[in-house]
């Protein structure tokens, strides 16, 4: 026959079980004075940055489907929410198409310029390689958000302002005036600019001219 457990233990029993819970639960709660400890988080970068140089970074830009985007020059959001046009340092595309302006004049004598830099093809081969330019400067932009660099330099008297443009292509971190001459889709031409690292002007401006000369090299875009 089973013995009985007595009423008297069952509860010494139990009331030593509710102090075990009680310690316990006490021990989990913060001292006074303290606050829990929020779990980690990824620190976020700043959507711009302006550096010692003068140099403005805005990330994660993204392109404006406007009229006047070329090659060249587009119009891009910036992380602010403001929109802003914007031209390469460096270098020039082509025209992408021949104009007629308003008052009378063309830009045929801009087409014959850029055909005599790209080996004197001609103004028909200029202008497509203008529109190559223009198509793969906007599809890219359009597909993926990217940094814009700037020191706000104006463009003549236009509203545009001179940047560098950096973007995560093909695994690698890039910067779109270098793209399109080792494609053969720009003329090393017009303003430049101390990169934002601090690499020299005319560093970077011979680092475009060994890329041109592989592109020729290589017959690519222009320089079949």
């Amino acid at each position: 026959m089973a013995r009985s457990t007595s009423p008297r233990k069952i509860g010494w029993s139990l009331l030593l079980l509710l102090i075990v819970i009680g310690v316990r639960y006490f021990q989990e709660q913060p001292r006074e004075g303290t606050k829990a400890t929020p779990p980690a988080t990824r620190p976020e970068v700043a959507p711009s940055t302006t550096v010692s140089s003068g140099w403005t970074i805005h990330r994660a830009c993204t392109l404006v489907p406007h009229a006047h985007n070329d090659g060249d020059s587009f119009r891009a959001k910036l992380p602010d929410g403001s929109e802003r046009e914007f031209r390469l340092y460096f270098v020039d595309t082509p025209e992408s198409q021949f104009k007629r302006y308003r008052d009378g004049n063309t830009n045929a004598k801009r087409i014959a310029e850029q055909a005599r830099y790209f080996n004197n093809i001609s103004s028909d081969q200029a202008v497509a390689i203008g529109s190559q330019a223009k198509q793969f400067t906007l599809a890219l932009l359009r597909d993926t958000p990217f940094d814009l660099i700037t020191k706000q330099e104006a463009v003549f008297d236009s509203e545009r302002h001179y940047a560098y443009i950096e973007i995560n292509y093909q695994a690698q971190r890039q910067r779109l005036d270098e793209m399109l001459v080792q494609r053969g889709l720009a003329r090393i031409y017009t303003q430049g600019a101390d990169l934002a690292d601090g690499t020299p002007m005319e560093k970077h401006k011979q680092q475009l001219r060994a890329l041109e000369a592989k592109a020729k090299q290589q017959k690519v875009g222009a320089w079949k």
